[in-house]
């Protein structure tokens, strides 16, 4: 009979003492979930709990304890020992444990994790623990959810138990005790519907059993058949979904990369444009360095003629020896130096125009001359 299974009730530091029905205190809930020894005698060979989210059951019960110690009630004095403090529920899949298969285990696998999923989303920050038992005959989720306390330093169970919340609310309002019991119900069963649409359908299990709608066997199996027909359409329109949105997701990151490739190359384009630049400005400077080494070769060399010119002029005037006359015979103009005054420094100096200059210039005119001839 796969039929949903979720109870979820309040947990006292101790039991009252005029309780109707069997219940159990903090401590004991905790150390049955967690597997303590001598807790559990129920259980033919128990196994620890695997923690499927939250943290360790010790942590829980002294995060409890120290908030309930901590709280005040609406007087302000310190909490009774039997008031609840802590919230706690099963929820179990409806499948034996011996009778678990690899399809079945995917299947409580799934489970699992939408449950958790949930169970955080319904409860919040206030979801202290989930943990899993298979060494009872059904594979079922133990959960722990411990209120915070408000400014006032209340307990706030309201906020995350909602057949509290719904019935004090109700009372606020002005309504009957009645009115507020009737409130608390149909809370409860929000939460068994929401639980069911959110986690159940998506496996199969029915919200309600036969008893409950006086179905005779034969209707009842065929609606469980309709359910599993149910459930496997909800799976695949679900994963069809998560396709889709993967396939959003991976169009969107093209696009974003495609983007990004544009951006890349327009950068890459800008960065070769600055190397083009600087190449040639390199190249450009290159020349110009080598211009200037050439230059300054030429420039050395006139300076060097120039100072050379200086020393056989001293010379030739303090001295008058032939060598400085010789010279000057067969030098070439000085750089920066105009021919004019050069030639007659010259003449100055042999008192002759037979000169190197003046004979080559004697020689142009001659040439020329035979040539208009």
């Amino acid at each position: 009979m796969a039929l949903q299974f979720l109870h979820v009730d309040t947990v006292a530091r101790s039991v009252p003492k005029k309780a109707t029905t069997k219940r159990w205190a903090l401590s004991d809930v905790l150390a049955e979930a967690n597997r303590v020894d001598d807790a559990c005698p129920h259980i033919e060979k128990p196994q620890m709990p695997t923690r499927l989210y939250g943290v360790p059951l010790s942590i829980v019960e002294s995060a409890a304890l120290r908030r309930a110690n901590d709280a005040r009630d609406a007087m302000g004095r310190r909490l009774r020992k039997d008031a609840p403090v802590m919230i706690a529920g099963v929820t179990s899949y409806p499948i034996r444990v011996t009778e678990l298969d690899e399809t079945t285990r995917v299947d409580l696998a799934a489970w699992e994790k939408r449950t958790t999923g949930w169970l955080r989303s319904r409860f919040g920050d206030g979801l202290a623990s989930v943990i899993r038992h298979t060494d009872e005959e059904f594979p079922h989720l133990h959960f722990f959810v411990v209120p915070e306390l408000t400014d006032a330093m209340s307990l706030n169970l309201e906020a995350v138990h909602p057949g509290i919340g719904a019935r004090e609310l109700a009372k606020r309002a002005g309504k009957s005790n009645k009115e507020a019991n009737r409130s608390y119900c149909e809370a409860m069963r929000a939460l068994q519907n929401d639980f069911h649409e959110a986690v159940g359908i998506f496996h199969g299990h029915l919200r309600h059993g036969p008893r409950r709608r006086r179905l005779s066997r034969g209707a009842y199996l065929s609606e469980q058949q309709e359910a599993q027909r149910r459930a496997k359409l909800m799976n695949k329109v679900e994963n069809e979904l998560a396709d889709l949105e993967m396939l959003r997701v991976e169009v969107a990151l093209n696009s974003r990369a495609r983007e990004r490739v544009d951006i890349l190359e327009v950068e890459n384009r800008s960065l070769r444009e600055e190397v083009e630049r600087k190449t040639l400005a390199a190249e450009t400077a290159s020349r110009e360095a080598e211009t200037l080494r050439k230059d300054k070769s030429v420039l050395r060399a006139a300076a060097a003629h120039s100072a050379k010119v200086i020393f056989h002029f001293v010379g030739l005037i303090v001295s008058g020896e032939e060598k400085y006359r010789s010279f000057f015979m067969s030098c070439p103009l000085p750089h920066g130096v105009h021919p004019e005054p050069w030639e007659r420094l010259r003449l100055f100096l042999f008192g002759s125009k037979d000169t190197p200059d003046a004979r080559a210039r004697s020689r142009k005119r001659a040439d020329d001359e035979r040539t208009h001839t």
